[in-house]
């Protein structure tokens, strides 16, 4: 858990290399929803090759990777059908960089070797930006001397020079870090003077000032010029794991646990990986002697986050040829399923039908009607049956989605598993030749890469393991245990989560918070992560509701949070309550229904509700709903 140059280097590589620096695109989402409604009616030309970049540059900025890489990739097909090569460049260029930010260099640098000739015949200006990636590749390998020739190779291009000031910052940027990290302060501070320039003339844009700041602050932290590495890192609330890093070397644990937790919550909210690593890292040593129920915490989130970061070294082609397989099994099922309810549908005209005969034959006599009421009766029990398989049919439809999910988890440590055979066999060929050579302390060196690639190839099998585990688990009831808790300290917990979480993303964002909690209420037996995801759940929905109806009314609105807790006779009440535009009648009856959402497309998966619900109906719990149109919404939770 030692804090030591790798772990520092990879975060900054990480992040300082991927912030959108190469690519200073806004994620514009009204923008975003125009050229997506006009792309699928537009002809098939350089215009719409530029529009599919733009779109995964800005998808990428949003932290989407996956539809960043298909709308580049799309780019890159009418490229070349088109034979538009600097399309191509563009393209390959952007696919690079999102393999490179997420960590799969080996898909990285194959883009960079197909697009560098094109790009030296027909665009040399994004040479300097596929240094850069390469650089940035290197880096996650901690190959510190390739990654600095790069940086030097990005210096030395022509094009450098002809570049605005605006792109230029990001290459001095990385040869600052690597020359820190390599003990070459001097070296280091040479190139620091452009950045500090380019600060001064506001230069890189503010989005991406916290880049510049990181560097820098790695470098007076490496002089051990600790008040200069505060100042920097102070700058900007996306740093706080700079700061955390400063405030440990210096031996100020509270003042390094304080913004390691921000780090923590701000890298989970953004996705960073490697700053959850660092961050997590810091707060399970520093606890490791006070807490150890918080060490081990920490230290889980540390090893998880370590495996993540590295499941994009996959093989794309397998993985591909396996959802492909779900797909066409899930298309045979969704054909299968879709002929059901037909044939419902016309069982359930058949039925209609029969109710209008046995109607009319009661008019008739009373001894027709009492063959007409028994036939009623069968029928309404075939139309409960027929109702009841229907239903099923809609689970099986949403099963096989969530299916096609679960095998594209499974899916990455097992390509990882492969990767490294592979790379083990391609070994032991070159072990075999160095002991036909006779070099033996060459043949010990590969040795060692075997052995070490065998232990991550039993790691990832068992985090395969773990994974079908998880999801069986998953598909049951909880796995947590019950236990006494204090609900007051757990809503209060989650509150001020929720509250920072969207603080970090919006910094414009300001809600008022009242709290009412009953302290008569004393501990409950509940499962603690299953309610806390309950309020985080309710906690979200609230702040949401309210930073909706503020953009709507602007000043004239004061954004309002309550959460009140209340013992009753035979149980608790939570109620979590906001002022914001509240919940159409219309709908009323479907929020708490799987999939069901009214936050617009990439805002909300329609799962929070419906888990809500689930979990409190499993704690043998009631949760309720009252609302008033253009006044707001309570959420009501009765806990026995």
């Amino acid at each position: 858990m030692a804090t030591g140059k790798s772990s520092c280097l990879l975060i900054f590589f990480m992040l300082a290399a991927f912030s959108d620096f190469a690519q200073p695109v806004n994620f514009d989402r009204h923008l975003i929803d125009s050229l997506e409604q006009v792309l699928p009616k537009s002809a098939n030309d350089t215009n719409k090759v530029n529009t599919l970049v733009l779109l995964s540059e800005m998808y990428q900025g949003k932290i989407d990777y996956d539809r960043s890489l298909s709308y580049a990739r799309m780019a890159d097909t009418i490229s070349q059908q088109l034979k538009y090569d600097r399309g191509r460049v563009r393209s390959l260029a952007q696919i690079a960089f999102v393999y490179a930010g997420t960590g799969n260099w080996p898909k990285s640098f194959a883009a960079v070797d197909e697009v560098w000739p094109i790009a030296q015949k027909v665009y040399p200006e994004q040479l300097t930006f596929l240094c850069n990636i390469m650089f940035m590749n290197y880096g996650f390998r901690y190959e510190l001397n390739t990654a600095k020739s790069w940086g030097l190779k990005a210096l030395n291009e022509p094009a450098f020079a002809k570049l605005p000031d605006a792109e230029k910052w990001p290459t001095y940027m990385q040869l600052v870090l690597v020359y820190a990290n390599l003990d070459s302060l001097d070296i280091a501070e040479y190139y620091a003077s452009f950045l500090k320039k380019y600060i001064k003339n506001k230069l890189p844009a503010p989005a991406f000032l916290e880049n510049a700041y990181r560097a820098l602050g790695l470098l007076e932290r490496r002089k051990k010029n600790y008040e200069q590495a505060i100042d920097y890192l102070r700058r900007d609330t996306a740093n706080a794991t700079g700061l955390a890093q400063v405030y440990d070397e210096l031996n100020q644990t509270d003042a390094a646990i304080y913004y390691a937790k921000i780090g923590l919550d701000y890298a989970t909210l953004r996705k960073t990986s490697p700053d959850v690593i660092e961050c997590s890292s810091i707060l399970a040593r520093l606890y490791e002697n006070t807490d150890t129920a918080l060490a081990y915490k920490y230290l889980k989130i540390h090893l998880d986050a370590k495996d993540s970061l590295y499941r994009s070294n996959l093989r794309e082609e397998e993985e591909g040829r396996a959802l492909a397989k779900q797909k066409e099994q899930f298309q045979h099922e969704s054909q299968a399923t879709n002929l059901r309810n037909r044939i419902i549908q016309v069982s359930l005209v058949a039925l209609a039908a029969v109710f209008l005969i046995s109607a009319l034959l009661f008019l008739r006599n009373n001894r027709i009607k009492q063959t007409a009421n028994r036939k009623l009766e069968k029928a309404y029990g075939d139309l409960k049956a027929t109702q009841a398989q229907l239903i099923q049919s809609e689970k099986m439809a949403s099963l096989g989605e969530l299916t096609a999910g679960i095998a594209h988890e499974i899916q990455n440590p097992l390509n990882f598993v492969n990767n490294f055979s592979e790379v083990n066999k391609e070994l032991v060929n070159e072990l075999k030749t160095q002991l036909a050579k006779g070099n033996s302390a060459e043949a010990e060196a590969i040795a060692d890469n075997i052995t070490q690639n065998e232990e991550k190839i039993i790691h990832h099998g068992k985090r395969a393991d773990a994974i079908v585990k998880g999801m069986l688990q998953h598909s049951g009831t909880s796995t947590g245990q019950k236990e006494p808790t204090d609900i007051n300290a757990l809503c209060d917990e989650y509150l001020r989560l929720a509250y920072h979480g969207l603080r970090a993303k919006d910094k414009h964002f300001n809600a008022k918070i009242e709290t009412n909690f009953d302290n008569s209420i004393g501990k409950i037996n509940v499962i603690p992560q299953d309610i806390g995801r309950v309020m985080l759940n309710l906690i979200n929905n609230a702040f949401y509701a309210v930073d909706e109806k503020h953009k709507e009314n602007g000043n004239n609105y004061e954004p309002k949070i309550t959460v009140t807790t209340k013992k009753l006779s035979e149980k608790v009440e939570i109620r979590v309550k906001d002022n914001g535009n509240g919940i159409s009648q219309n709908i009323l009856d479907k929020i708490f229904q799987p999939f069901f959402t009214t936050k617009p497309p990439g805002q909300g998966t329609g799962l929070g509700l419906s888990l809500a619900y689930d979990i409190v109906k499993t704690h043998g719990g009631e949760i309720k709903v009252e609302t008033k149109e253009g006044e707001g919404t309570t959420f009501i939770i009765y806990l026995p």
